[in-house]
């Protein structure tokens, strides 16, 4: 038959003619009971007959050993296959849960794999007619033969995602579009180009062991365009599915139940599971974004303000508060306690802190009322308080979009930063703890009774943060909850960009970024320890028509290049894009790209002095000993009347000749009759991404996957959840 997918009804006619079992169980099919859960169209459907596809045993030690029901040897004799081209045979489905419900089979015996059947599964949903649609169950996801290669047909009314899918416009553009309309994640990419699909697919997470991401797939003819929609899972079947008693729900979602139609072949379960309980199977079985403990501040004594009611699990709080350290314990409400977890009792619940330290130690430093959403945990650190914040990652990134940067920048450099921040939040949460500073073997060296270091060479870095995952300040990344404007464009650069993270080698990436790089970003070793990362590299913060990278490691150029004003992405004098991109504190450094910092010997000898910790006399010389391939010095000898120290890295050389932090370490030293003068480069480490180039670049017209291969060159996008 000439394009049978044009003519499955009738495909159907002739088989059930054929075979009187099967004409039973799509007749059965009609009794099947329904039952709609929520106004998102999310429903059960009552299906007896499903009870061997819900219970098949999908192990690999079991589907060797049994007989695979889809090989052509081994089908009932009634059962008629219809070419369907491309080596794949058209089956009807002898357990329907769809009105017209069919199989389309690989002649071949090889594992479901959807490398090997994408390209013709949207060719397929590229001829079918109105009403039907196509749909992939990935071998960890819900087939009950993963041993053999196939994908299903069946009418699509009733099912509630495609009906959402129908119902609103598809992707205006050609990139992939997230939407939620279960509670998790469901990707929607429009077009019949293999290619799109296949870099989407190619990007998720594949489990150790496995051959291929856990997922379900959809494709679907709308009015002559392919919608596909993408359904990432964590695993085969939940909890529940395994329990004992009361407690077991015999539902192994596939991809219908992903639709929004969950088949319960169990009378029981049909008709007492609740909205409330599939939605928490949809959660075991798809990726969870994390949670994300967040410390904003401390002080002995920390005022708050509960602005809605919140449960301390015994009883519920609202209003103005105080919790105070007493003798290594909190003093809350009258009580000592060594920890306490408020938890909001409704989910847009918000919470204020008073006095919250930003920019701690640079130069913007001052002091907020900073409101919250998520948890507030306190906690004792040393002999103060800490406040926590713990909240889903997603949500922490929308606030940290907004701190970082105005949500009235760019939408492509907003979905840069939505990317970059996540990889870094989510490397940091699968990293191992290490010290809270690591410093180089050091020699001592006794000078006039005091044991002096002449070398300290150490870096800070967000392991130092054992109680909590990340800081809320510039030490981690800003986050500052609620209290900048959430404006929807930063909403809409995290949700589009859902889970992705760069990837390389198959590792997260520590995605690293500042303020401005100063015409050249910096390598990863320079600023943290001795270890090489492949994606934080050097490299030049322009076009390529610019000019080779100079070797800014030798004096000579690195002076050059500082006391020059080269051509660069952050080099911007267009006060349009700052305005747009920056907040009102970082507005107020208007010369991030090149600076000068001038000095007397007194100044900078109490400076050092009192920022170091050390005696060394008056301050004499600066000496660069080693710089990075960005100029930026990560040794510096300083010579004293009384003594000659070399310190370093780069942070550690900010901080200690600064009374609030040097933009930079990028600098070259002029001595004068009564001091010094510093000119330097660039504002921040300026490994990664530069946020000033990224906003240019994006202003530019570069999308923001260009944004992300420029300055972290070799990666690739992944999914994480």
């Amino acid at each position: 038959m000439e394009n049978i997918f044009k003519h499955l009804g009738q495909c159907l006619e002739e088989q059930l003619q054929e075979w009187p079992a099967a004409r039973e169980a799509f007749n059965n099919l009609e009794k099947d009971q329904t039952r709609v859960l929520s106004s998102s169209g999310l429903a059960l459907q009552h299906n007896p007959a499903r009870i061997i596809s819900t219970t098949a045993k999908v192990q690999p030690s079991e589907t060797t050993v049994r007989p695979c029901f889809l090989c052509g040897s081994n089908r009932p004799q009634e059962q008629m296959a219809f070419d369907a081209g491309n080596g794949f045979d058209l089956l009807i489905n002898p357990y329907p849960i769809l009105r017209e419900h069919f199989c389309v089979v690989s002649r071949e015996h090889r594992p479901q794999m959807f490398r090997d059947c994408y390209e013709k599964m949207l060719d397929i949903a590229s001829r079918l007619e109105p009403g039907y649609m196509i749909f992939y169950n990935g071998p960890r996801s819900g087939a009950s033969a993963p041993d053999h290669l196939h994908m299903q047909i069946g009418r699509s009314e009733g099912i509630p995602l495609v009906e959402k899918l129908i119902n609103n416009e598809p992707p205006a553009k050609d990139e992939p579009v997230t939407i939620q309309p279960f509670g998790f994640p469901v990707i929607v990419i429009k077009g019949s180009d293999p290619a799109r699909i296949w870099d989407y697919v190619s990007s998720m997470t594949i489990y150790d062991g496995e051959s291929e991401p856990r997922m379900n797939v959809l494709s679907f003819n709308r009015d002559g365009q392919v919608i596909t929609a993408i359904i990432p899972r964590s695993k085969h079947r939940p909890d529940c599915y395994y329990a004992d008693g009361d407690a077991k729900i015999m539902v192994s979602p596939g991809a219908v139940d992903m639709f929004g139609l969950v088949i319960t072949p169990r009378k029981e379960d049909f008709e007492s599971l609740t909205e409330h309980q599939v939605l928490d199977i949809y959660r075991q079985v798809t990726p969870q974004q994390p949670k994300i403990s967040v410390g904003i501040m401390t002080g002995h004594q920390i005022r708050f303000c509960l602005n809605d009611s919140y449960t301390d699990g015994r009883s519920s709080f609202e209003g103005e508060m105080t919790v105070s350290a007493v003798q290594g314990r909190l003093s809350w409400n009258g009580i000592l306690l060594d920890s306490l977890t408020l938890k909001p009792n409704e989910h847009n619940s918000t919470f204020t802190l008073h006095d919250v330290t930003i920019g701690i130690g640079f130069h913007w430093e001052r002091k907020e009322e900073q409101t919250f959403s998520g948890q507030l945990k306190f906690i004792i650190e040393g002999d103060k308080v800490r406040a926590i914040n713990i909240l889903p990652v997603e949500d922490y990134l929308t606030s940290v979009i907004s701190s970082e940067m105005k949500p009235t920048a760019s939408r492509e450099f907003l979905r840069a930063h939505a990317v970059i921040s996540r990889s870094w939040v989510l490397a940091q949460l699968r990293s191992p703890y290490r010290k809270a500073m690591e410093a180089e073997s050091a020699q001592e060296s006794p000078f006039a009774g005091n044991h002096i270091l002449n070398r300290i060479i150490k870096w800070y870095d967000h392991d130092q943060h054992t109680l909590f995952d990340v800081c809320a300040d510039d030490h981690c990344q800003r986050y500052q909850g609620r209290t900048r404007i959430i404006s929807s464009a930063a909403q809409a650069a995290v949700k589009d960009t859902l889970g992705q993270t760069l990837i390389s080698e198959g590792h997260l990436c520590d995605a690293r970024f500042s303020k401005c790089c100063g015409g050249i970003t910096e390598q990863f070793e320079t600023c943290w320890q001795d270890e090489h990362k492949p994606y934080l590299v050097a490299l030049r913060d322009s076009s390529i028509n610019e000019g080779a990278l100079p070797d800014l490691t030798i004096e000579e150029n690195a002076r050059q290049w500082i006391m020059s004003d080269p051509k660069s992405f952050c080099n911007s004098a267009d006060g349009n894009i700052l305005s747009e991109s920056l907040n009102g504190y970082d507005l107020e450094t208007p010369d991030y790209y090149r600076w000068k910092v001038e000095y007397t010997v007194e100044q900078i000898s109490n400076i050092f002095r009192r920022k170091a910790g050390l005696e060394i006399g008056d301050i004499v010389n600066l000496r660069p000993v080693k710089r990075g391939p960005s100029g930026r010095i990560y040794e510096l000898e300083v010579e004293g009347t009384d003594a000659t120290i070399t310190i370093g890295k780069e942070l550690e050389i900010r901080r200690t000749l600064s009374e609030s932090h040097l933009f930079s370490s990028a600098f070259v030293v002029e001595k004068t009759p009564t001091g010094f003068i510093l000119y330097g480069a660039g504002w921040g480490h300026g490994a990664g991404l530069c946020q000033i180039g990224a906003a240019v670049m994006a202003a530019k017209g570069y999308t923001y996957r260009e944004i992300l291969q420029h300055y972290y060159p070799g990666t690739t996008l992944g999914r994480f959840y």
